[in-house]
């Protein structure tokens, strides 16, 4: 007699309550992706706005420094050299009058 091996497939076993075995995975699959929803829908901007508030503290601020002192050291040099105070305002007066009238027609309508 020849050992003859039937292969039987089995349906997808349910459980006592009719539902599948891979039930515990869907379950956890739905409630992670239910979290990631939240989360991103709340950290999303705050992650946001530290980025932002990251940039402005470690690039405008340092720039803006840079912009006064130089200000001041432009106002100073002009000082020496033309020995009068009055002249050094004067001519930086006049500069940023310049810039100011330059931007204002600059300005969309």
């Amino acid at each position: 007699m020849a050992d003859v091996t039937e292969s039987r497939e089995e349906p997808a076993a349910a459980s006592v309550l009719g539902l599948s075995e891979e039930w515990p995975e869907q379950a956890a699959d739905a409630v992670v992706n239910a979290v990631d929803k939240v989360r991103n829908a709340t950290t999303g901007p705050v992650v946001n706005l530290t980025r932002l508030s990251a940039y402005l503290v470690f690039g405008v601020f340092p720039l803006v420094i840079v912009l006064v002192l130089g200000t001041i050291a432009t106002v100073r040099g002009l000082e020496v050299a033309t020995g009068r105070a009055w002249a050094a305002h004067g001519i930086c007066g006049l500069i940023f009058i310049s810039l100011g009238t330059f931007a204002w027609s600059r300005r969309p309508s």
